[in-house]
């Protein structure tokens, strides 16, 4: 009987958490825990279509390194990253840049080639 109580409760709490709301980030809807564990390229392909295919069509694309490796989670998000996301993945190559500018000061975002 424990048991079954136990699982009515704990189905009852996960319900309750994926019914709430996250405060959104400005300019973007609010999302329910259900919908923030989605990928964000599901939306954006129709809501930033030209930022996705930038992303769809660069060396991060092909490599399948997902937004929040480099923007964040939902909870965590920046539009411009930190140059520690950049240096998870590519330490070397920051080792031969200014440290002074960003990555993006001489590479287009998304696609990275230099501008």
């Amino acid at each position: 009987m424990w048991c079954v109580a136990s699982l009515i409760l704990g189905g009852s709490v996960a319900l309750a958490a994926a019914g709430k709301k996250a405060a959104a980030l400005p300019g973007h809807p609010e999302l329910n825990a259900g919908e923030m564990l989605m990928d964000c390229a599901e939306c954006h392909q129709q809501a930033t279509p030209d930022i996705n295919k930038q992303w769809y069509d660069s060396a991060h694309g092909f490599a399948m390194v997902k937004c929040y490796q480099c923007h964040g989670t939902f909870e965590t998000f920046t539009k411009t990253p930190v140059l520690e996301s950049c240096a998870a993945c590519h330490a070397v190559m920051l080792e031969k840049c200014p440290q002074d500018k960003p990555c993006w000061s001489c590479h287009v975002p998304h696609v990275f080639k230099a501008k």
